[in-house]
């Protein structure tokens, strides 16, 4: 379902609202918001930001994005979304440790951890964090999907292709008309329009993390999918 002009400006005023609110918190005060999955993704732990705000190359996909449409219903999804992203801007560094502190001291047995359910990757720094994260964690499985690919290619044009773990999937998010440049061959996510066709061998997304974590294909094993318009 597409969004109207005044239902987008509507959310990303309110998600703005709530982040300046939090930045006048003391950072110490602030909570951090940590998902254990919904019926979209299953059984997944999953950190999200602020969806537009954080999220580059987002014109043609944000009057699509369902976590629009979650910021417009739910109170508790805007204050979630904005708080994490208040966090981040105010203090990265502990914010990150926060998140690997979590993952350290949870007792769940299935490893799976999602970022940006909404969001993405908002600078170098970030990445790197990331990577971090998922070099702690070699017995976890951490996948996302990004727009941000003039970060992630300076990433490897620096470090190499292989400085990404390979218990971090990074999926390269395609919407029709958008130039991807990809010179490393970063696995694809594309939402397939009218109009369009899959290219060959890649997975058809199920429409549930969890399918395609016992299956052992899919986004969080970098392989390239695609999904259709929804």
């Amino acid at each position: 379902m597409k969004h109207s002009v005044e239902s987008i400006k509507k959310a990303m005023d309110n998600l703005k609202t709530a982040i300046d609110k939090y930045m006048k918190t003391q950072y110490t005060e602030l909570r951090l918001h940590i998902s254990a999955g919904n019926k979209k993704i299953g059984r997944v732990y999953n950190f999200s930001m602020a969806p537009g705000i954080t999220c580059p190359n987002c014109a043609g996909c944000l009057p699509y994005c369902y976590d629009v449409k979650a910021v417009l219903q739910y109170k508790n999804v805007v204050n979630a979304r904005a708080e994490n992203t208040a966090m981040m801007f105010m203090n990265m560094d502990d914010t990150f440790a926060q998140i690997d502190a979590f993952i350290t001291h949870t007792h769940r047995r299935n490893k799976f951890f999602r970022w940006h359910v909404s969001g993405d990757i908002i600078n170098y720094e970030y990445l790197c964090n990331m990577v971090w994260i998922a070099k702690r964690h070699p017995d976890w499985t951490f996948w996302t999907y990004t727009k941000a690919y003039t970060i992630v290619n300076r990433f490897m044009e620096i470090n190499g292709a292989d400085a990404i773990p390979a218990n971090l999937s990074i999926m390269f998010s395609v919407w029709n008309g958008m130039d991807c440049p990809n010179p490393f061959q970063m696995p694809t996510f594309t939402c397939i329009q009218e109009g369009m066709e899959p290219a060959p061998g890649e997975w058809k997304c199920p429409g549930n993390c969890d399918i395609c974590l016992r299956s052992g294909h899919g986004c969080p094993f970098r392989e390239s999918a695609h999904v259709n318009e929804h």
